[in-house]
């Protein structure tokens, strides 16, 4: 176990703790799709971007909305999900078999949680969205396409 650990790369920020960087997540993803196409089971991906709408601290406000944000996410999720930054500004949470009905809870649930922050008072905003296996794509690479349209809307 080890050998295998030694080989994967680190989460982009090991204080952090789970949140995997770009690249271990989106394996992580092609993994997960592979699985839930083979045993027909659906999964969930919740994208949260961190939307900037004030310059005036430099980014400081956008560091400890990421930070803030990522502490609460992994509070709030199961231990079967898996959180990853896809950038400073993106993070995701990848559902193992969860379809849409489930997303749009879990969604719901960010949301209300999110409302008791005051995100708005350092120049950020919380954008929510989801992507679902089979339903917005059949593989790894038409969800992430269709999550790169959502992100740029």
């Amino acid at each position: 176990m080890e050998k295998v650990e030694g080989k994967l790369p680190r989460g982009s920020e090991e204080a952090f703790g789970r949140i995997l960087n770009r690249d271990l997540f989106l394996f992580l993803l092609d993994l997960e799709v592979k699985r839930a196409r083979r045993y027909q089971n659906f999964l969930c991906l919740m994208l949260f971007k961190i939307k900037q709408f004030s310059k005036e601290d430099n980014g400081g406000g956008l560091k400890a909305c990421y930070q803030t944000l990522s502490d609460l996410l992994m509070e709030e999720i199961r231990e079967s999900d898996i959180i990853g930054s896809l950038e400073l500004d993106r993070l995701v949470v990848l559902l193992p078999y969860a379809d849409v009905k489930a997303g749009t809870y879990v969604q719901s649930r960010f949301e209300d949680v999110l409302k008791y922050y005051d995100f708005k008072s350092k120049g950020v905003e919380i954008m929510i969205d989801q992507v679902c296996f089979p339903v917005n794509g059949s593989d790894t690479m038409d969800l992430i396409k269709w999550a790169l349209r959502i992100e740029q809307s």
